[in-house]
């Protein structure tokens, strides 16, 4: 019986091992073109979409793009077959030293399996300057990674990136930090044995904080590319929490990969940035690409090709406001997912599925997949932070698409006043992508995006299994998980984009930003990240009309131009235009009366306009 028990075994492990499909299999970073091609692929109707869960690997990437390159005649013009040519043929390695690409890659057989080593460089630098206020942004950074596989059935990436930034900050005003205090109770007396009130807590150092912009960048599109801290020259053991001046830092990033039964279930252990749902990066409402990145394991499981089922969990990361060591307590928390995804393949989209920022503990029933993070968190009492999200989308192949996303924080469900409650923390999403015929790879966009109070935000909690109050926000490292705008606010985006040449790139945007003022005398309560979540059932939102409110209208036109066709390994990419800022307040303002809006430019909240200009290189791109 034994033998037999251990033959089976040894059978079984045979068959997978040979149907496994782990040859590169590693991810593709959310930045790389690959993406916005097979994008346009999927609106074209040439391809199916894959997996609304990104980055993809290597192996999706290439079979996608292959797809594309086999597509019908007509399906692409012959600069556009010529543009897939070229964004795949990267991915199809040659033995030896290529001095093109800046690695070094080597394969051979081991004990009958496959193993290769791939090892690489390359350099980034990002200038941007802002006029009239000559601030200054710069980020610098060279990148060592070494890949691999280990055998058919495993894949692995190990990536640092290291280098020097000076990016200019300019203080806006004072945000004071809300503290949650449920009107129904008493304030809190400073005793945690204390009953007959709900606990708040006061972080030192942090009920007053200060607000600052970054007027080198266009609004809202800078994300920190250091980990915990950076490293002045005159301080360079310490860990500070901003390159004001010029400062060292660092980035790491790794991964496991393995895929099983013909790559129908992949799992993934790694740390990177991460964009789910089936928008274009950087849209999603819940798991966005401009978020973050953080450790964590992850899986998904394609039963069907209609049917694709994902989860996820991972350790979220502290946001430094002034050191390593001070500041790190209310940050200790955990982040899962789950995820259900129907796809026809065509013409239909439909995801669901929920979010839970938990504190650290030993809790597997987040952790396991198959639970359900929305009842599970009632079960155990209600400590944490659940969010619920989904999307739809239509698609007319050759045509256009067009989609709706919603991402619910915690809502009071009463019809007659569901609108005007602070207490009804939601974000939701809208938009039309259509194919531009006239320009290789263009696409026209029309997006409107808005984030409703204190969404993402969250009051601090103390669990019976930790003690110390945990900022359970939809944070990671003190920026949103989620869409990158504030709570309090919306957004218009309009946008023109073409590969018009197998070299070069082209986009031209417009965006209107509306944010309620994060600091000030007019400030707008929950219009920031650091507000707490609101328990006054009765306390209400007038947005544009409750404060002091900034208008951005953004202006700006970009491209990039690779010089790789001339056997030459440098990207060029720069983008300028103009930001012009406006802000209103409510005319009955202090009155604490409902009223309508009008200009306001004084010295606290100034009108202007600013030009911004950005250039950037890529060695080894």
């Amino acid at each position: 019986m034994y033998q037999k028990r251990v033959f089976f075994l040894l059978s079984l492990l045979l068959v997978l091992t040979s149907i496994l499909a782990a040859q590169q299999l590693n991810s593709v970073p959310l930045g790389h073109l690959a993406y916005n091609i097979i994008e346009m692929g999927v609106l074209r109707g040439t391809i199916t979409p894959p997996p609304s869960v990104k980055p993809w690997s290597e192996l999706t990437i290439t079979r996608k793009l292959r797809e594309m390159l086999d597509a019908p005649p007509g399906k692409f013009s012959s600069k556009e077959l010529e543009i897939i040519a070229g964004v795949l043929a990267p991915f199809e390695r040659k033995k030896g030293l290529d001095y093109k690409e800046g690695r070094y890659y080597g394969e051979k057989p081991l004990a009958g399996q496959h193993i290769s080593l791939e090892s690489g460089v390359n350099w980034e630098s990002d200038f941007s300057v802002n006029a009239p206020d000559s601030k200054i942004g710069a980020v610098n950074m060279g990148e060592l990674y070494i890949a691999g596989d280990m055998g058919r059935y495993l894949s692995w990436n190990f990536k640092g990136r290291a280098g020097f930034y000076s990016i200019g900050r300019k203080q806006l005003g004072l945000h004071l930090d809300p503290l949650y205090i449920d009107p129904k109770y008493g304030a809190y007396d400073g005793n945690p044995n204390s009953k007959g009130h709900t606990y708040y807590y006061d972080i030192p150092d942090q009920s007053w904080s200060e607000v600052y912009s970054l007027p080198a960048y266009f609004p809202y599109t800078f994300s920190k590319q250091w980990e915990a801290g950076v490293f002045a020259p005159e301080d360079i053991a310490g860990y500070g929490s901003w390159p004001e001046k010029f400062a060292f830092g660092y980035e790491i990033f790794s991964e496991l990969n393995t895929a099983l039964f013909n790559n129908l279930m992949q799992l993934r252990f790694g740390r990177m940035r991460r964009d789910w749902g089936p928008e274009s990066n950087n849209s999603s409402l819940f798991m966005n690409g401009q978020a973050r990145p953080y450790m964590a394991i992850e899986g998904s499981v394609i039963p069907y090709s209609w049917l694709r089922f994902s989860f996820l969990t991972g350790v979220l990361e502290y946001h430094n406001t002034s050191n390593q060591w001070t500041d790190a307590d209310p940050f200790q928390n955990l982040f899962s997912l789950t995820y259900l995804e129907f796809d026809t393949g065509k013409h239909f989209h439909f995801d669901f599925g929920s979010a839970t920022i938990w504190p650290k503990r030993l809790e597997l029933g987040y952790a396991f997949p198959l639970n359900s993070n929305f009842f599970y968190q009632g079960n155990i009492g209600d400590f944490d932070n659940l969010g619920l999200f989904a999307d739809l989308e239509f698609r007319w192949p050759g045509l256009f698409k067009a989609w709706g996303s919603l991402y619910i924080d915690e809502i009071r469900p009463v019809l007659g006043s569901f609108l005007s409650l602070d207490r009804n923390m939601y974000a939701y999403q809208g938009g039309i992508k259509a194919n531009v015929r006239l320009l290789p790879f263009a696409a026209f966009t029309v997006r409107y995006t808005k984030i409703e109070p204190y969404t993402y935000t969250h009051e601090y909690t103390e669990t019976p299994w930790n003690r110390v109050p945990s900022d359970t926000a939809y944070l990671n490292n003190g920026e949103s998980l989620g869409f990158y705008l504030p709570p309090n606010s919306d957004e218009l985006l309009i946008r023109l984009e073409s590969l018009f040449r197998p070299e070069a790139s082209a986009h031209l945007q417009y965006q209107l930003i509306r944010h309620g003022a994060d600091y000030g005398y007019g400030m707008v309560d929950g219009s920031s990240l650091r507000d707490k979540i609101v328990k006054d059932d009765n306390s209400e939102k007038y947005f544009l009309r409750d404060g002091v409110y900034q208008w951005d209208h953004v202006f700006k036109v970009g491209g990039s131009y690779s010089l790789k066709n001339q056997n030459i390994p440098l990207s060029l990419y720069a983008e300028t235009g103009l930001v012009v800022t406006r802000f209103t307040i409510n005319n009955n303002f202090g009155s604490g009366k409902e009223g309508d809006y009008e200009p306001v430019d004084n010295a606290e909240y100034s009108a202007g306009t600013d030009f911004i200009f950005s250039l950037g290189f890529k060695l080894f791109p």
